[in-house]
């Protein structure tokens, strides 16, 4: 990932704004944490991907024992967690950590009892995820992932058209599948509802893309690609989603 490159930048830019950087939510959060239990009284904590903090955030507040590290290569992000932390009385045991999901060879096998990435694996690959943070997990812990994927059998050209120059999909099965390839036993999987793609991510996105600088041709074609993005979800949804899966060692 080159953060130099300006069209990254801008849409890096569009999403500072946003406390989410992808589809979820705080009940989508909360739910996954419960389906991951049970954990250790101190949980090791890794939120890969974190963004400025929507997950991580939420697991400092249900977990207050954890000592949460959240990873994000962009340092405004990490800045904007920092700051919500100390709002929230949880800047102790938040550590940020700037740099990129897949450079994680300092830390050691078995070091952390819970991996979180909310809609972020796909910028490293699901299977390379997979297997680098594989490693990661003490015996008993958990891995919990989201990541977009097909959910019906046929979808329609425009979806394929689109998601096969954006990013590839695969059906849970065959995500489920790559998963247990990986050396992980799946014990959920739970599709996130609309109102996370259209309420908690769409909606205040659309609205700083509308206030873009048009004459800023990176930061409008950002813009415009977030809108059709959008767009293209209310059309075709019901043919693709993100799926939360929780992952243990198998």
């Amino acid at each position: 990932m080159d953060l130099n490159d300006p069209e990254l930048k801008a849409m890096l830019a569009l999403h500072e704004g946003q406390l989410r950087q992808g589809p979820g939510s705080r009940r989508t959060t909360e739910l996954l944490l419960s389906l991951a239990g049970p954990l250790p009284e101190e949980p090791r904590v890794l939120d890969l991907g974190c963004g400025p903090g929507a997950s991580a955030l939420v697991l400092a507040e249900r977990l207050p024992g954890a000592r949460i590290t959240a990873v994000d290569v962009h340092a405004p992000f990490l800045r904007r967690l920092e700051e919500h932390a100390r709002e929230a009385g949880t800047a102790d045991r938040i550590t940020v950590r700037e740099g990129s999901m897949d450079a994680l060879d300092d830390l050691p096998d078995g070091s952390v009892d819970l991996v979180w990435s909310e809609g972020a694996a796909y910028t490293v690959g699901f299977d390379r995820a997979l297997g680098l943070w594989r490693r990661l997990l003490a015996p008993s812990g958990a891995l919990v992932v989201t990541e977009c994927g097909w959910i019906v059998d046929n979808p329609s050209e425009e979806a394929r058209r689109f998601w096969d120059a954006a990013y590839p999909l695969r059906s849970t099965a065959a995500n489920i599948a790559a998963a247990t390839a990986a050396g992980y036993t799946v014990t959920a999987a739970y599709l996130l509802p609309d109102s996370d793609w259209l309420d908690s991510y769409y909606a205040p996105l659309e609205a700083d893309a509308l206030r873009v600088d048009a004459s800023d041709p990176y930061a409008a074609a950002a813009a415009e690609g977030a809108l059709r993005e959008a767009e293209l979800y209310r059309a075709h949804g019901h043919e693709y989603g993100y799926m939360g899966y929780v992952l243990r060692p198998a």
